[in-house]
């Protein structure tokens, strides 16, 4: 971006990038556990020796450890995986340390990642200005690896908590989807980036047919039943980077990541597939049949679907179309208003 500061080029880049995004629930198995894997600790400091002795320190230590020379190297690994905690030193290049800091506590996708700055000794000005930039915690060189452990050890009980946390706000408590809350944020992402780089994005939207029926013909705890066991049936046909959220009742929603028009059919195909295949049976030992209705939307700038509201209302209508011409099937939502139907079986 020419005319711009450094900083500027740092937060331009940081803003638009897309990042990985984790909604599956943590496996928490203690201060390096987080979500079933080792906390990722990246360090980013210029002195090629000083890397390796913090490299090979915080790997003994337990740690999946990535190493960055430079700010431009610690973004490019914060687009390929997703970090826990940030250790890096403050001279680290054009771009220096505190200006990473400062521009991944104003992203939202990596301000929850937890910043330690390596300081000097003796440069209480520039701790000053570390912690003021948004950096969570500071060690000054040079380094005890015996403190630095026990840094690390506190940061990893704090991405716990965050964890935790997170997963309370955003997961439906009776399902575990995510909540609408969570599903509307991540839609807002997708868009986002569909918008900015040109990508694909699409919904599916799925109501469980007759599913007042199944309450008051079955009780609520069977139909509590036959939402948990339909969410697991949904989730089994998903990528890690599409997104399963409870909308209300029994009606969901799904956003998958980068995926064209043509696949999200597929993908919905899928869907109503599995949830007509579960096998559910009441207190009695009588099945309890089952199917779902869909309706699918896809991202297209030219047409006017490129905002989560945009995207909804269209799968939405397809959802109706699809309830109201014999359920159980997929319906493709058109701009014109046309729909595109697939019948079961």
């Amino acid at each position: 971006m020419p005319g711009q500061t450094t900083l500027g080029r740092a937060v331009y880049a940081f803003e638009n990038t897309g990042w990985p995004r984790i909604m599956s629930s943590p496996d928490i198995m203690g201060d390096t556990q987080t979500y079933g894997d080792q906390v990722s600790v990246l360090i980013c400091e210029s002195s090629q020796v000083q890397l390796r002795i913090l490299t090979k320190a915080v790997e003994d230590a337990g740690y999946l450890v990535h190493a960055a020379h430079n700010a431009e190297e610690v973004l490019a690994l914060l687009k390929l995986m997703p970090t826990d905690i940030l250790l890096t030193g403050i001279e680290i290049g054009e771009v220096t340390g505190l200006e990473v800091c400062w521009a991944l506590k104003s992203n939202r996708e990596t301000e929850s990642i937890h910043t330690i700055v390596i300081t000097a000794s003796g440069q209480e000005r520039r701790l000053e200005e570390s912690l003021d930039a948004g950096a969570d915690d500071f060690i000054r060189k040079p380094v005890n690896m015996t403190e630095l452990r026990a840094r690390l050890r506190a940061a990893s009980r704090l991405v716990r908590m965050q964890k935790q946390f997170r997963q309370l706000a955003e997961t439906d408590a009776l399902t575990g989807a995510a909540n609408r809350r969570a599903f509307m944020q991540r839609l807002e992402i997708e868009t986002e980036q569909a918008r900015r780089h040109g990508s694909a994005v699409s919904v599916v939207m799925l109501d469980l047919d007759h599913f007042k029926l199944v309450n008051d013909t079955h009780g609520h705890a069977i139909g509590d039943r036959v939402l948990i066991e339909a969410v697991k049936a949904v989730q089994h046909c998903l990528r890690d980077r599409d997104l399963l959220g409870r909308l209300g009742g029994e009606e969901f929603a799904v956003v998958l990541h980068d995926t064209t028009v043509e696949h999200a059919l597929i993908a919905a195909e899928r869907i109503r597939a599995a949830i007509e295949a579960l096998q559910i049976r009441n207190d009695a030992g009588a099945a309890v049949p089952v199917t779902t209705s869909l309706g699918v939307s896809a991202a297209a700038v030219d047409t006017g679907l490129d905002t989560p509201e945009s995207l909804l209302l269209a799968a939405d209508e397809a959802l109706y179309e699809a309830k109201h011409t014999g359920r159980n099937r997929v319906a493709l939502a058109r701009v014109d208003g046309a729909r595109n139907e697939r019948a079961a079986g």
